[in-house]
């Protein structure tokens, strides 16, 4: 019975992700031009018409933690089952990963460029730590994003890079892979703008970096007094099956109780298991724990979740989460 309940639980937020992501592809179309090249307003932000007049930092996303880690990329440890397009597709917004320098080796393997056994040229990557547990070239894995993002206009995005290279490296990557033109260019809060002006000027990626982002106008520092979050870790049991424990997992964590933008984490167990687990990650991704969590995090520190982070997107409820969260 607990079983079905979880299953069902997963298949909702489908249909939910579903439901959201359709006004969006709807919205391509509308996304055209007034006038002498001035944007038209975006018929809905986010897949909600409710949303296009919130500021950035009013509205909730759904977020992909190691969001570049993906079973169907062939992955090892993955902490996703599939890829960030896919992801952007089921209703995820924000996406959170990792990049890192690394050198491919005669069988094609991707090492970290600071293993001893690494020869050969050194090129921009998504991996995590071990690249030789899957990677991707950046440049791919952001043109991915950008072909999504030109197919679904009417969305903003965030992005949260653990960041183990030049942010001029970044950049480049950027520029190659055809996202530039969607970049947010403007000042990263405490006032944000509206969703649907970020849309009408064509600034719908706000990218964070967690370590360095000088040199770079449009990479910011995440918890340099823009970003808080919660803690990485948490007893699972504890916060699924009892409440009492919502507010005690939203003590602060990096960029203290400081940032407009609010990252929950909510992953669970620190290392996935060796192949996605449903039932497991219906659980800790269910609806109501991922709002009754977030509602305890607003009255702990004073505003809701800019972000719900999660492990398997694809199962449970983050995306239904997000929309109760936004009130829609």
């Amino acid at each position: 019975m607990r079983v079905r309940h979880l299953l069902g639980a997963g298949a909702a937020a489908v249909l939910a992700a579903a439901l959201l992501a359709a006004p969006a592809t709807a919205g391509a179309a509308a996304h055209a031009k007034k006038g002498k090249g001035k944007p038209a307003a975006p018929r809905t932000c986010n897949g909600a018409k409710a949303l296009c007049h919130r500021t950035f930092d009013k509205v909730v996303l759904a977020g992909a933690h190691n969001a570049m880690s993906s079973a169907s990329l062939g992955w090892l440890i993955p902490n996703q089952s599939v890829d960030m397009p896919h992801q952007l597709s089921l209703g995820v917004r924000a996406l959170l990963f990792d990049t890192h320098y690394g050198v491919k080796g005669a069988d094609g393997k991707v090492v970290a460029d600071d293993d001893r056994t690494a020869t050969g040229p050194v090129g921009t990557y998504l991996c995590h730590d071990y690249c030789q547990l899957g990677s991707q070239p950046l440049v791919d894995g952001l043109r991915g994003i950008a072909k999504w993002l030109k197919q679904h206009p009417d969305n903003v995005l965030l992005f949260d890079n653990e960041d183990d290279i030049a942010p001029t490296d970044l950049a480049k990557a950027v520029k190659a892979s055809g996202l530039a033109p969607y970049l947010y260019k403007g000042k990263a809060g405490p006032k944000w703008p509206t969703l649907a002006k970020m849309i009408q000027t064509h600034q719908q990626v706000v990218v964070l970096a967690e370590h360095n982002a000088k040199g770079v106008s449009w990479d910011h520092q995440a918890y340099d007094g823009i970003m808080q979050e919660t803690a990485y870790t948490w007893k699972t049991a504890n916060l699924i099956t009892d409440p009492a424990n919502w507010a005690a997992s939203c003590a602060p964590n990096r960029g203290g109780t400081k940032g407009s933008l609010f990252l929950m984490n909510h992953w669970s167990p620190d290392i996935p298991p060796p192949a996605p687990d449903p039932v497991a990650s219906a659980a800790v991704n269910a609806t109501s724990v991922l709002v009754g969590r977030a509602r305890a995090c607003r009255k702990a520190r004073g505003k809701l979740p800019t972000v719900l982070a999660v492990d398997e997107v694809s199962y449970g409820g983050v995306v239904q989460a997000a929309r109760i969260l936004n009130g829609l």
